[in-house]
C-alpha cells in the first residue's frame, strides 16, 4: 500500500528529502534505525487518524475544547501531562480567584461563566464537562487529543506572546482581545473540524 510522506512532513516537520533517503535505506540497510523510525512514523499517523475518528464518535463540543485549550494556554502547559494531573490543573483553573479588573473583560466572562450559588458572586469555568470527557477517553485517545490541542495552543503563543505569566493578571485589554479572537469559535472550527460535533 502506498503511503504519502505529506502527513509525516506536516505532523513531525521532517523534510521530505530526509524521509525519501530513509526509505532508500530500507532494502540496502534493513537494520538501520532510520528504517524502523520511518515505519513507526507511518504507523503512528495511521493510528492517530483512526483515533481522531474514535474521538469524533464520542461527540465533543466547542466548549469542552475551549476550556481545555484556554487552560493549557493560561497555565503555560506546553508538554504532555497525565490525565489525572490535568484533572487537578483544570479544577484549580476553574476556581481561579477573580478579584482584578482583567476578569471584567468579555473573554474572562466566556471562560468563567458559571455563577456559584453560595452568594459570593463568583464564577467558575465549566471544567466538569472536560472532566467528564477525560473519563470517556482511553489513554491514547487522550494523548492524541492533548497533542492536537497543545499544538493549537503553541500556534496561538507564537501569535500572541504574553510571556510566561500565569493566568490573566497583568494582561492588557488589548492582549485579552487578541486572545479572545484566537480562541474564537471560528478558530476552533477551522482547526478542530474533524473532532467537534456541536458548537
Amino acid at each position: 500500500m502506498r503511503f504519502s510522506y505529506k502527513p509525516i512532513v506536516k505532523r513531525f516537520k521532517i523534510p521530505r528529502p530526509t524521509l525519501i533517503e530513509w526509505k532508500k535505506r530500507a532494502k540496502s540497510e534493513p537494520e538501520n534505525w532510520r528504517v524502523d523510525h520511518l515505519t513507526f512514523l507511518k504507523n503512528y499517523i495511521r493510528l492517530e487518524n483512526e483515533t481522531i475518528e474514535e474521538i469524533y464518535e464520542i461527540g465533543l463540543s466547542y466548549k469542552e475544547i475551549f476550556i481545555f485549550a484556554v487552560c493549557l494556554y493560561l497555565k503555560n502547559i506546553d508538554s504532555y501531562v497525565a490525565k489525572t494531573e490535568l484533572k487537578v490543573i483544570l479544577k484549580d483553573f476553574a476556581y481561579t480567584q477573580q478579584n482584578s479588573v482583567e476578569f471584567r473583560h468579555d473573554f474572562a466572562k466566556e471562560i468563567w461563566s458559571i455563577g456559584l450559588e453560595d452568594g459570593s458572586g463568583r464564577f467558575i469555568a465549566d471544567y466538569y464537562r472536560v472532566d467528564d470527557l477525560l473519563d470517556k477517553l482511553t489513554i491514547f485517545q487522550y494523548y492524541v487529543l492533548f497533542t492536537i490541542i497543545c499544538d493549537f495552543v503553541t500556534q496561538i503563543r507564537l501569535k500572541v506572546d504574553l510571556g510566561q505569566s500565569d493566568g490573566f493578571i497583568g494582561k492588557t485589554w488589548q492582549e485579552l482581545y487578541s486572545l479572545q479572537k484566537e480562541f474564537s469559535v471560528k478558530s476552533f472550527q477551522s482547526v478542530f473540524s474533524k473532532l467537534i460535533i456541536e458548537v
